[in-house]
């Protein structure tokens, strides 16, 4: 019995020095810096109108889908309009479901005709529920490494 509880002990003191030097000889990446959070104006709805998040020293993002019906399982334009950015280096929107997981829809924003307007391309699944909750998210990275976010919420109806 003693010779199984010293073969016990000798591999636990093992493994824990195994973890000590896996971890201590591990390198981790550089985290990104954290995103400076813009409230979302209320009201908003994009069924209506533009949603709009901005602070206090002057950054502004202005927020829409179009069709406004935001229909399922069609090709959808987001559009931005920036204001107190300089040099945008690059714009991600992330769309999650809230009331049940969807998966991840992602559009990368490009320039349109001036530097402070922001577009691209989306497609939303189609949901087993007949009103569907989503969060689109909005990450801009700019030149100088600042990033900003603003999380605009919507519905879709099936």
């Amino acid at each position: 019995m003693k010779q199984y509880v010293l073969i016990g002990v000798g591999i636990f003191a093992l493994a824990l020095a195994g973890k000590h030097f896996l971890l201590s000889s591990a390198s981790v990446p550089d985290a990104e810096p954290a995103a400076t959070l813009l409230p979302l104006q209320e009201p908003c709805n994009l069924h209506q109108a533009p949603c709009v998040a901005r602070d206090a020293a002057g950054h502004s993002l202005r927020f829409s889908i179009t069709p406004d019906t935001i229909p399922l399982m069609q090709d959808l334009t987001v559009s931005v309009e920036t204001a107190g950015f300089n040099g945008i280096q690059s714009a991600r929107l992330t769309v999650e479901g809230v009331n049940m997981f969807m998966g991840y829809q992602y559009a990368d924003l490009r320039p349109v005709d001036a530097a402070t307007a922001l577009a691209g391309k989306l497609v939303l699944p189609v949901c087993s529920m007949e009103t569907m909750q989503w969060n689109a998210s909005l990450l801009l990275t700019l030149q100088n490494g600042a990033r900003y976010q603003a999380d605009f919420p919507f519905s879709t109806s099936r």
